[in-house]
């Protein structure tokens, strides 16, 4: 106990007296031209509240408020012009306010990032980047976080990654990456062995992005291994092939659409599972005032039918974050696991305002539904309608190192969820300090 109070003092310090001492002189991201270090430092405080969004039952006693406190410090070194090591720590604490019962913890000190990058390989147009990184293709759909049990305080993969350009407008990406369950690559500060995924997983990728006018177009072809465990002794080979484009329509028109078909196998079962989701985005003339975008859209998740012997159930890969909805990632925790996106459908719509110049609000309507019906305990229902879910976000900059939210979602139960399913409304506050 001694031992992690030492060392917890000691990271508070090295935050407290680099970040705020010798960081403070540098302007956030703008190092000066002859410097061959860029440190960044980075504090975000979050207020979070939400009931019933577990289990969507008001005598569950489940409801929760909280603080998060996510603290970052990175080193970014140009030992040569092509080449730039990277590293970065952070740690993130939570302070249960509701229920008392939740015991306080500093948490882990971690290794966020740590590559090397190099651009320019033997004088070709390719980059290199090895290590700890983060990786994010296209619009998250397929590739956006290695380990979602850990939450919003990381997205990074262990990864080996490949860039190669043929010229401005066509280039691939080719990476591999290995998650464990746990981080036991990198030492760890008061390590708690929290974890990170479900089973260890390994995915290998090539991802094409291409430019046509004023046309873009995204290809892939993944793989991704899920590794036997004793306690989950289901192993999986999961590959996805899958396209994105984005099409101007009018002047102020455009339309994304991305979609993937999925095949192998899913522990015993062989694996054929369709993905994808569509939008419109319609961008209002500036003379125009408040209103910026309105956005039509639409997803379509498979989900498993078990009158079948093939699994048609989608499989998010490795893009179990908030994609569409930040509290309903919650809502799918009993169903599968946290932020499995899979037998689900919607239509949505969304309108971004601009209040002032460093103020905007997003509101978004979904029509949930559900591809298949699930007759378990949880949701317990028997329809297809999952429910209405409603979403508020207000952005803010303060000043150059000072921004926030404020994030308001409410969802209402369809008839996919059991009988008198309640209601729920999940609530957050963010202040975001960099520099």
């Amino acid at each position: 106990m001694m031992k992690r109070s030492l060392l917890c003092g000691i990271w508070i310090w090295f935050v407290l007296a680099g970040g705020f001492g010798f960081l403070k002189a540098e302007e956030p991201g703008k190092p000066p031209p002859s410097s061959k270090f860029q440190v960044n430092f980075s504090e975000r405080f979050r207020l979070e509240g939400w009931d019933n969004a577990v289990s969507l039952d008001k005598n569950a006693g489940d409801a929760a408020v909280y603080t998060r406190n996510r603290t970052s410090l990175s080193l970014r070194w140009l030992p040569l012009r092509d080449l730039e090591l990277s590293v970065k720590s952070t740690n993130e604490f939570r302070n249960y306010l509701t229920p008392k019962g939740i015991k306080f913890k500093f948490h882990e000190v971690f290794i966020d990032q740590l590559y090397v990058k190099w651009t320019g390989v033997g004088r070709w147009p390719l980059t290199l980047t090895v290590g700890r990184q983060n990786i994010t293709l296209g619009e998250g759909f397929v590739v956006m976080d290695g380990g979602p049990l850990d939450g919003s305080r990381s997205i990074y993969f262990n990864a080996v990654r490949a860039d190669y350009r043929f010229n401005d407008n066509h280039g691939v990406t080719a990476f591999f990456c290995y998650q464990p369950e746990t981080d036991v690559l990198l030492p760890v500060i008061n390590n708690l062995d929290a974890p990170m995924i479900e089973q260890p997983e390994q995915g290998l990728g090539l991802y094409y992005t291409g430019t046509f006018a004023k046309s873009s177009m995204e290809a892939y072809a993944i793989r991704k291994d899920i590794k036997r465990t004793t306690k989950q002794p289901a192993a999986s080979g999961i590959n996805a092939l899958g396209a994105r484009v984005t099409l101007p329509v009018l002047s102020r028109l455009s339309i994304t659409a991305e979609g993937a078909f999925q095949f192998g196998a899913r522990g015993d079962a062989h694996l054929a599972a369709l993905g994808g989701y569509f939008h419109w985005d319609y961008k209002f003339a500036e003379s125009i005032p408040l209103l910026r975008m309105f956005t039509f859209g639409g997803i379509y998740l498979g989900g498993d039918d078990p009158a079948t012997p093939k699994m048609e159930g989608w499989d998010p890969l490795f893009s179990r974050w908030p994609r569409w909805s930040e509290a309903y990632i919650y809502t799918l925790i009993k169903e599968h696991s946290v932020a499995y996106w899979s037998n689900l459908n919607s239509l949505y719509f969304s309108l971004l305002l601009d209040l002032t110049e460093r103020m905007n609000l997003v509101l978004t309507w979904h029509r949930l539904g559900a591809n298949e019906r699930n007759f378990a305990a949880f949701p317990g229902g028997e329809g297809r309608t999952r429910g209405d879910l409603l979403i508020g976000r207000l952005d803010f900059k303060i000043d150059r190192y000072f921004s926030g939210h404020f994030l308001w979602e409410h969802f209402r139960p369809g008839n996919f969820y059991f009988e008198g399913a309640a209601r729920y409304n999940w609530l957050r506050f963010e202040l975001m300090y960099r520099i």
